[in-house]
């Protein structure tokens, strides 16, 4: 994925030798990452739900590994010459034959970065009224996601699901659930052949 990126830069720089203006332009439309399977919590999980059901939260947070998926060059430079954007989340239902995702009520994503950054809000699932066996849950960008790309240059990102849970009255309550997901993104980069020569 990151070999491909830097063809493109090539290419273009190549293209734009015989302007005053020297510089490479990357654009990767679709850089998909499948996380390692995660669990989460349930507080007050691992009980049978009273005869007036069971309500409940979840929380938890997973590192985005991007340094084998973007070129490093995306990492540094000025803000306004990178975009990271992200695209969708999903996540499957991982467990024994017959496990669903159906007690999942709500879940939102988020986005952080170093400590005293500000997190971004990137999507939400809401069950509603959807019937039958739940074992995906996507999660779609909300309308003009931000740009992730400072996130990458000051630290690294960390994506923090959390959300509820309902089940009906006398339904095992789990203490856990397990999950593996996907997510993918959109990245771009627009640099000066000295900017990339110097590192900058």
């Amino acid at each position: 994925m990151k070999r491909n990126l830097l063809l493109v830069a090539s290419a273009l720089a190549v293209a734009l030798q015989g302007c005053n203006t020297l510089y490479a332009e990357a654009e990767q439309p679709l850089v998909c990452l499948t996380l390692a399977p995660q669990t989460f919590a349930i507080p007050g999980g691992g009980t049978v739900a009273p005869p007036g059901g069971f309500t409940g939260t979840y929380g938890g947070a997973i590192d985005l590994v991007l340094s084998d998926a973007i070129p490093d060059f995306l990492f540094t430079g000025r803000s306004k010459d990178r975009i990271l954007r992200f695209l969708s989340f999903d996540a499957s239902v991982s467990g024994p034959p017959g496990a669903n995702l159906n007690f999942i009520t709500s879940l939102e994503l988020t986005a952080a970065g170093a400590p005293g950054s500000t997190p971004v809000v990137l999507g939400q699932y809401a069950r509603g009224s959807q019937t039958g066996v739940i074992t995906s849950i996507s999660v779609e960008p909300e309308a003009q996601s931000a740009n992730l790309s400072d996130f990458l240059a000051n630290g690294g990102i960390t994506l923090s699901l959390s959300g509820s849970v309902s089940l009906a009255g006398g339904q095992p309550v789990p203490s856990t659930w397990s999950t593996t997901a996907t997510t993918c993104l959109y990245a771009r980069v627009h640099k000066t052949m000295q900017e990339i020569i110097d590192g900058t």
